[in-house]
């Protein structure tokens, strides 16, 4: 019944991200996603597929390019900025035009491997996502240290069940010795 009174969490990964509210469950969403776009990339670019689709004359490109637009997918849900976003779909634009070339095309689909570049971007932004909760969960264990350094200190032992502070007693501590 307590968590029907709880308030849905609606913010953004950004914001979570910003926060350092990011949870270990979203957090592992991401990492399967960032895996998903980096298998996708390694079958399009890697084994050839996007080349060789590029041989049906527009429809191939449509296709490959279509595919690659899920790795800009994940990199949204991943929380990335708009300016990163908008490089990623340059590059599935630039693939997409350049790949359509007749002839041209299929040399220009072998060497520019956008969704391998893609996902490597993606890949770097979770890197950076990790790496910022991890500092962020040092901060609050050294937050944490601190209060329960200056509690000690206070002569603060622990609080009661209903979150009163309960001081040692100083007098019961010189009677006992």
């Amino acid at each position: 019944m307590a968590k029907d009174l709880e308030k849905p969490d609606n913010k953004s990964i950004k914001e979570k991200i910003k926060e350092g509210s990011l949870s270990q469950t979203e957090l592992k969403r991401i990492e399967k996603g960032v895996k998903r776009a980096e298998l996708l990339a390694t079958v399009l670019d890697t084994t050839m597929i996007d080349p060789i689709a590029g041989i049906f004359e527009g429809a191939g490109d449509v296709a490959t390019g279509l595919a690659g637009l899920y790795i800009v997918y994940e990199a949204q849900k991943a929380g990335m900025s708009y300016w990163e976003l908008a490089k990623m779909l340059g590059r599935q634009t630039l693939d997409l035009a350049g790949g359509s070339i007749p002839i041209v095309g299929d040399t220009f689909d072998f060497v520019y491997k956008s969704n391998k570049a893609n996902a490597e971007a993606l890949r770097h932004h979770f890197e950076k996502i990790r790496e910022q909760g991890l500092t962020n969960k040092l901060t609050k264990l050294e937050k944490l240290e601190k209060k329960k350094i200056k509690t000690e200190k206070s002569g603060v032992k622990t609080r009661d069940r209903f979150g009163r502070k309960m001081v040692e007693d100083k007098v019961d501590e010189d009677l006992e010795s």
